[in-house]
């Protein structure tokens, strides 16, 4: 349900847009308003905040509510995307695929990095409380911990704004929509490859805090252990994705001083070249941001939808 308070300020808003009151004129009291729009005095002033704060109305004491400005930006056709990072290629790639979806049906996208900080993330996420948004594409800040703004998703969701989840959602969400790729199968398929290839001892980086590596590392381990291969667990390492050139190269330098081959789940995890590092070499069959867009549309369309995951061509 969306809270009375947006509502009215919709209301509000699209009465200014038509000069039912008109730019320099004064609105009716908090009493008039909140008997002409059925609605109590606490909905009335909550509205009027957020006019004011979107600078089309202004608030003096004593002096009431004046128009300031029209606006007639109605956010029910955008869709917020929120990435931990938004640097690497495949972030961009997936806001272009995404991006282009949503567009060719009529909607827009605002496009913000969390840095995979939870305040961050969370002060996003409050302001798509401040307005009817058409829908939210979300990658969880460290999406392999409980997260702290589970509150306010599930505000979200109660509104029944359309949210897909990238690669996982946060415990205690319902029935949520996630599109992810096959990440347990890429690690497996990665670690199949290197021992099909004839080596033995394996090692490998990973980015931390997120889910997604967290699936390909098991998938990796367990390669190994069904292959009855020794697991160096010294060298299966997490890294976050701005590890300096340095430390990574120090890891790899111990590392293959025990085990023959590192491969690195994320292209920022490779250091400078000066050690040889392997990467993944899969593809697969489908955009990532194209199925989130396709599945948010569908949620929208018909009140829900299937989560999705998507396989790796071996």
């Amino acid at each position: 349900m969306i809270p009375k308070y947006i509502s009215l300020k919709e209301q509000l808003n699209q009465d200014i847009l038509k000069n039912k009151y008109p730019i320099g004129s004064k609105l009716p009291t908090e009493v008039q308003l909140a008997e002409e729009y059925g609605v109590s005095r606490s909905t009335v002033r909550q509205a009027l905040k957020l006019l004011c704060d979107q600078g089309i109305i202004s608030k003096r004491w004593g002096s009431g509510n004046t128009v300031l400005a029209k606006s007639n930006k109605d956010k029910a056709g955008t869709v917020v995307i929120l990435l931990p990072s938004l640097k690497d290629p495949a972030a961009k790639e997936f806001v272009a695929d995404a991006t282009s979806v949503l567009v060719k049906n009529g909607m827009v996208t605002e496009v913000f990095e969390t840095k995979n900080h939870f305040q961050i993330e969370r002060d996003h996420l409050k302001d798509l409380l401040n307005d009817m948004y058409g829908g939210l594409i979300i990658s969880c800040a460290h999406s392999i911990l409980p997260s702290t703004n589970i509150d306010i998703l599930q505000q979200l969701l109660k509104r029944q704004l359309p949210i897909v989840f990238v690669n996982s959602a946060p415990a205690g969400v319902y029935n949520p929509l996630v599109v992810s790729f096959d990440h347990y199968h890429r690690g497996y398929f990665m670690a199949r490859s290197l021992i099909n290839t004839g080596y033995k001892k394996l090692g490998a980086i990973f980015v931390g805090g997120l889910s997604s590596s967290a699936s390909a590392y098991s998938g990796f381990a367990d390669a190994i252990r069904d292959a009855g291969l020794y697991i160096y667990d010294e060298c299966l390492r997490f890294m976050g994705a701005n590890e300096s050139t340095v430390s990574i190269n120090k890891f790899l330098k111990n590392a293959l001083n025990t085990v023959d081959v590192v491969y690195s789940d994320h292209t920022a995890l490779t250091g400078d070249g000066t050690f040889p590092v392997y990467t993944s070499t899969l593809e697969t069959g489908k955009s990532l941001g194209k199925e989130c867009a396709h599945g948010l549309l569908l949620q929208k369309k018909n009140g829900n939808s299937k989560s999705v995951t998507i396989p790796y061509r071996t």
